[in-house]
């Protein structure tokens, strides 16, 4: 019976998780959420991420939204079904990652709740994918330790580590713990090293590609200098948690008290008979909170505080068991229990803008309008320039000149994307040129510059989009490129987008228009070349 709950609820978890964000999608996705959607279809016309275009570390994220194009069409429905089936999955992982460390599927659900209420970013999905997934495999394996469930987390390791390289790592740490901890045979240090050999193994095929076609040190540097320019203005912050409605400073001081708090339990436990199976299965979970608070609970809270949530939240389910099953001090502990999740419940509505989100999803007009939502969002996310789905009024601006693409340049031509706007390629269904995706976040130097001259040179790249408020910073960061726009192309259009933002329209001199487009006067390439004379 209890087993046939269990499967219920993470039914339910996975339908519920997947049909409130797919919902939810009412507008669009954020800006950053097309870093790697201009990546899945850099793929989709060929190209491989290292060899053939800069990758930050994100091989996996752009390969997952490829291949969901490649099912549900070239169309941002294709990411809605993405992100929604993952969110929903995590709930799903959640619930049973907190049942077997628990018992208790009641705690599960609150658990998965609280995941959901926060509202993560679209593009948070791995954060809440891979760590659920990692917490639930920590506690298969402490209740069982064969070799089966240590290669799961190895296998999961080298997946985290290709989403994004510091999943990678944390998976690892805490996989680490585990497999030391676990009452198995042999030594716990003979199983650590071979955990380390294994989890080594299965990402040198990747490691080897890239020093293959880039060199590792340079991959590192490119990403270390892409993540340094990215999170430039986002440092750790410790903000009054006392002021009224200082929402987000109390959530980011409960979430680092969470596995402060759990470890402390652990540790006043160690006497107990059972004290070696809860360290087995808490500890990982303590490791991975650590890891992941302290690199995700930076500014701006508003969208960093999601990012941390799951392996906190599994935690403080396992403290609010703990207190259930406490002997001495039972009331006392199950009222500090109980006003743990009512504060942090607060929190996390208001940090979440839950309500707000419901709303969003149409959820309070009454369950029998729910299919005609889903009809709605389909319809939505398959319309290219639906008004819902277009994230900024730059993109809103350009709508003319991404119809103007379609028109006049060929399915393989390929922009040159001078600026910040990482999804200028996404809604102009075009490939980006030169190998980076949007200039903006990536590093220069002589050799990288002269890598990218050298892609311009093999590809037909007849329109290229220079933003005005990076016009300085591009002469200046790139002098090489800078020299040979200003040598090749030369402007044909300036697009006002507001009073201090500018988009420029550059021509390539070399193609020799076919005709001139009748609805805005720009140079038409149209589907055949010739070389100017």
């Amino acid at each position: 019976m209890k087993s046939l709950a269990l499967a219920a609820a993470i039914a339910a978890a996975l339908v519920i998780g997947a049909g409130f964000r797919f919902l939810a999608l009412r507008n669009g996705f954020p800006n950053d959420h097309f870093v790697h959607l201009v990546g899945a279809q850099q793929i989709l016309l060929g190209d491989w991420p290292t060899r053939d275009f800069v990758d930050p570390g994100l091989p996996l994220m752009f390969g997952l939204s490829a291949a969901a194009e490649r099912v549900f069409g070239s169309t941002l429905f294709a990411e809605g079904v993405l992100v929604a089936l993952a969110f929903g999955a995590g709930a799903a992982l959640t619930v049973a990652a907190v049942a077997r460390l628990t018992g208790s599927v009641l705690l599960g659900l609150l658990a998965a709740s609280f995941e959901l209420a926060i509202f993560p970013r679209t593009y948070g999905y791995p954060k809440v994918l891979i760590y659920a997934a990692a917490i639930w495999l920590f506690g298969r394996y402490a209740a069982r330790p064969t070799p089966v469930w240590r290669w799961s987390i190895v296998g999961l390791v080298a997946v985290a580590f290709l989403f994004r390289h510091d999943h990678g790592l944390f998976v690892f740490a805490g996989g680490l713990v585990a497999v030391m901890l676990a009452p198995a045979d042999g030594g716990g240090f003979r199983r650590g090293l071979r955990f380390c050999a294994a989890a080594l193994a299965v990402v040198l095929p990747y490691l080897l590609f890239v020093q293959v076609e880039t060199g590792l040190w340079e991959y590192l540097q490119t990403g270390i200098e892409f993540s340094r320019r990215e999170a430039a203005r986002e440092g750790h912050v410790w903000p009054n948690p006392f002021l009224a409605g200082a929402h987000e400073a109390r959530l980011l001081y409960e979430l680092h008290l969470l596995p402060v708090i759990a470890a402390i339990v652990v540790v006043a436990k160690r006497r107990e008979p059972e004290a070696l199976v809860t360290m087995t299965r808490v500890l990982p979970v303590v490791v991975v909170a650590l890891l992941v608070n302290a690199a995700f609970l930076r500014d701006p809270l508003n969208t960093r505080l999601p990012d941390a949530v799951v392996p906190d939240v599994i935690l403080g389910a396992w403290l609010i068991s703990q207190a259930w099953r406490a002997v001495r001090a039972r009331a006392a502990l199950i009222a500090c229990a109980a006003a743990g999740v009512l504060a942090m419940g607060a929190s996390t509505l208001a940090v979440g803008h839950t309500a707000e989100e419901i709303d969003r999803a149409g959820l309070m007009t009454g369950y029998r309008q729910v299919p005609a939502r889903f009809r709605e969002r389909r319809a939505q996310l398959l319309d290219r320039f639906s008004e819902s789905q277009i994230p900024n009024d730059t993109i809103e601006t350009l709508v003319p000149f991404f119809r103007y693409l379609t028109r006049c340049t060929a399915p393989e031509d390929r922009i040159l994307n001078l600026g910040y706007l990482a999804e200028v390629p996404v809604f102009a269904r075009r490939g980006f040129a030169g190998g980076l995706s949007y200039f903006g976040a990536y590093p220069s130097s002589g050799a990288r510059e002269q890598l990218v001259l050298e892609r311009l040179g093999r590809q037909t790249v007849p329109i290229a989009i220079l933003a005005s408020d990076f016009t300085t910073e591009f002469e200046q960061r790139f002098p090489q490129v800078a020299a040979h726009v200003r040598t090749r192309y030369r402007q044909v259009s300036d697009i006002e987008v507001r009073d201090d933002l500018h988009l420029l329209i550059l021509a390539d001199t070399n193609l020799a228009p076919a005709a001139r487009d009748a609805e805005t006067g720009f140079p038409c390439f149209g589907f055949t070349r010739r070389a100017a004379p």
